[in-house]
């Protein structure tokens, strides 16, 4: 079993171990991935981040900081971030008499990132993550082959014109869990031929994103100059 910090439960460290192990958290919403990262911050480093807000071009690092900020707003005792840990636990399938085979709790903790975010864990976890898989943007809700937002984080033109046809009355101003739509993910990237297809098919352009961006300000701080002058409001 990991190593936790002093005078956290056996329950709490039970039910990380088991949630670093078990597969079904691959269908796990985004939200209650970060939410269970934070509140494993929370419970075993400190109340709050000790580092500053990650930049928007760190997404993943920017989203689990908001998680593990969240966690210090919203609980005062650090025994009830546990008992939410553990409350969510059980949701999810652990009881106080599950078991978690050593070979997958003596791993090291490893993480993989998205192109936006929630961390994805790779299958032999440790503590580190919070005993579960969070990933900014978990491909953001989760960024699923079918989403607009993944299609804009991977450039998929493809992908993009399939699902146009297949759902025609899409709303391409739809946000995904984080406040981004499909126009910001492409500019800050510099996806100019995603731009061009969502511009064609009048997706509004001048939404602020979380930070108060439009995706013509995204583009051009991140200096993609063709996006830029085509987003020019």
């Amino acid at each position: 079993m990991p190593e936790f910090v002093e005078n956290v439960s056996s329950s709490f460290s039970n039910a990380s171990t088991y949630l670093s192990s078990v597969s079904s958290l691959s269908k796990v919403s985004a939200a209650i991935k970060l939410e269970l990262y934070g509140l494993f911050k929370y419970v075993t480093m400190s109340s709050l981040p000790n580092t500053s807000r990650p930049s928007i071009f760190d997404l993943t690092g920017r989203a689990k900081w908001d998680a593990w900020n969240s966690a210090g707003t919203t609980y005062f005792r650090k025994q009830d971030a546990e008992n939410r840990y553990i409350e969510i636990a059980k949701t999810l399938g652990w009881t106080e008499d599950s078991e978690v085979s050593d070979s997958k709790s003596q791993q090291p903790a490893e993480e993989t990132t998205s192109d936006r975010g929630i961390v994805e864990r790779v299958p032999d976890n440790g503590i580190e993550g919070m005993g579960v898989a969070v990933s900014t943007m978990a491909r953001p809700a989760e960024f699923k082959e079918e989403t607009l937002h993944g299609v804009a984080i991977r450039n998929d033109v493809q992908g993009l014109l399939f699902f146009l046809e297949k759902y025609p009355d899409a709303d391409l101003n739809s946000r995904d869990e984080f406040g981004y739509t499909p126009l910001h993910l492409a500019a800050d990237r510099g996806h100019l031929p995603i731009i061009q297809i969502l511009v064609d098919r009048g997706v509004e352009i001048m939404i602020k994103d979380p930070d108060g961006f439009i995706a013509f300000e995204l583009a051009s701080i991140a200096g993609h100059d063709a996006i830029r002058e085509l987003l020019s409001p």
